[in-house]
């Protein structure tokens, strides 16, 4: 009889679960077909809009690379130089810096709420500080500190996408190569093409509708996979969709090809505008920090930049400038460089040697530094460190640098870097190597046979936070950049004084000098202080 009841309510609570997964699936069916239903009013009521008249507007010129006077050569410490006594140099009341205003768009108040998940941050201890009876040290001077821009969220998608499973190489798709690595959009065929019967407001509409039909979601939920898997930031995911497209629609400028970019942006959650500029359709995307040699556009006060060098120059532009729910504005920041596959060998092998006898063989990606390229020039020079340097160059980079500063105190390693990046590199200015200003990210300047103040101090700085775990700042004086380091033991030298702890100069440009010591000229002369 116990065996019996036993079954029973083995039976029952079978069931019982079965019951629940079904009312879970049906439960997870209605809300997608309630997101479904919302998409396709949302796109709806967007391709409506559109067919009103557009906006003119008055292109605004490019902004050029702000240049900088830097010196021919690097000035060299020579051992016969006197030591200067440490200066704290005198730090003025701090200025308040304002980014500039990205305004949310309005989000109608009966839509179902997209949620964006904060990252977390763990506040930083800081050091105590260590009584010391050496005399008073000189504070460097500074204008006023410049936060690292916060990259935007993660880009949260406006509309439900569909799972997607991995790619098979065996169902047919549309193939094509960004920056070296193959990739495909499995599915997308001759029936994802469509023809733009013109560019008036009526054709846009009407070929949006298009877009918004089912078909494409599959197609959308790819590009936003691999993003993912190749670890890209919001310019390389712009730069994907612009490769896919153009080579799907394989005319050398398509208004059909730029349409579908701007569709999948707005689908993925980024604010972009559209306009149309002798006869075609151009891209235009707001970007948080100023950016050099793309024209644009003031649209509600917010700079709008033409995306596409065939339409730089168009005297008049006339804009669809309405906001789809839950945009955001796309962000030139890049925490890692995008995971890129170097095909037909197309790596650059370079050997670097310091004065103090590191020597190490490194192999560069071509495709990432055509990636850079690419890239735009901005205003932001943390982002440069930010983005930190290969996993191929670290794994070739890292083991050798951390076989010699093993066993050292942080001051010593940071002096050992410090020559390194003095002393392994050879210096020329921008304007010698490329006829213009041009900020170098890491692999970068491993690749390229030349660097300057600026490309050394961003090395040095990503050196530094990645092998010894220490805070960097740099010190952006009219003429030269350095960098200065927030040590946890006590070291004495050169320092600036910053959110009440200490940061030590360290100038890969002033040859010979070890950490602690600032280039003469500018022991009295204050600079911007960048966070990273």
């Amino acid at each position: 009889m116990a065996l019996l009841t036993l079954g029973i309510h083995a039976q029952s609570f079978k069931e019982q679960k079965n019951m629940l997964s079904a009312q879970f699936k049906e439960y997870k069916a209605a809300q997608k077909d309630k997101f479904e239903e919302y998409r396709k009013q949302l796109n709806a009521e967007y391709a409506e809009y559109m067919r009103q008249a557009w906006t003119e507007y008055k292109p605004c010129p490019p902004k050029p690379v702000p240049p900088r006077k830097e010196p021919p050569k690097p000035v060299v410490k020579t051992p016969e130089e006197p030591a200067t006594p440490p200066v704290i140099l005198p730090v003025p009341q701090e200025e308040p810096v304002v980014e500039p205003a990205i305004v949310p768009a309005e989000e109608p108040t009966e839509e179902p709420a997209v949620p964006i998940v904060e990252p977390e941050t763990e506040p930083v201890a800081e050091p105590e500080e260590e009584d010391t009876d050496e005399p008073e040290e000189m504070v460097l001077p500074f204008d006023e500190v410049v936060p690292l821009a916060e990259p935007t969220q993660p880009v949260v998608p406006a509309i439900p996408l569909p799972e997607v499973k991995p790619v098979v190489t065996s169902v047919p798709g549309h193939t094509f190569s960004y920056y070296g690595t193959s990739c495909k959009i499995a599915g997308m065929n001759s029936t994802h093409r469509f023809v733009l019967a013109g560019v008036k407001e009526e054709h846009v509409a009407d070929a949006w509708v298009t877009l918004a039909a089912d078909k494409y979601l599959s197609v959308l939920a790819q590009c936003a996979e691999y993003r993912e898997k190749l670890n890209l930031c919001d310019w390389g995911y712009v730069r994907f969709l612009q490769e896919m497209t153009t080579s799907f629609f394989t005319a050398s400028h398509s208004n059909e090809a730029v349409l579908m970019q701007i569709y999948l942006l707005v689908q993925s959650g980024y604010r972009v505008r559209m306009a149309r500029s002798d006869n075609r359709l151009v891209l235009l995307l707001p970007i948080e920090h100023d950016v050099y040699d793309y024209s644009y556009l003031t649209v509600d006060g917010i700079p709008y930049y033409v995306i596409d060098d065939g339409a730089r120059n168009g005297r008049s532009f006339y804009v669809y400038d309405r906001a789809f729910p839950h945009e955001m504005a796309l962000s030139l920041y890049m925490s890692s460089p995008p995971s890129l596959k170097p095909v037909g060998g197309k790596t650059v092998e370079r050997t670097l040697t310091s004065k103090k006898q590191v020597s190490v063989t490194i192999e560069t990606d071509k495709n990432l530094i055509d990636f850079y390229n690419d890239y735009p020039v901005s205003s932001q020079w943390g982002y440069y460190s930010s983005a930190s340097l290969s996993q191929d160059v670290k794994s070739a980079l890292y083991p050798v640098l951390q076989q010699h500063i093993e066993g050292m105190s942080s001051a010593d390693a940071a002096n050992l870097l410090l020559n390194f990046v003095q002393t392994a590199f050879d210096y020329k200015t921008d304007g010698e190597q490329f006829g213009s200003e041009r900020p170098l990210f890491g692999d970068e300047t491993l690749y390229y046979p030349y660097c300057d103040c600026e490309d050394r101090s961003i090395f040095y700085s990503i050196l530094v936070r990645d092998l010894l775990g220490l805070d960097v700042v740099l010190l952006n004086y009219p003429e030269h950049l350095a960098t200065a380091v927030k040590f946890k033991e006590e070291v004495r030298g050169d320092y600036i004084q910053l959110d009440d702890g200490k940061y030590v100069v360290c100038d890969p440009t002033y040859i010979g000098a070890s950490i602690g010591v600032a280039m003469p000229d500018c022991r009295d002369e204050k600079a911007v202080i960048v966070r990273i």
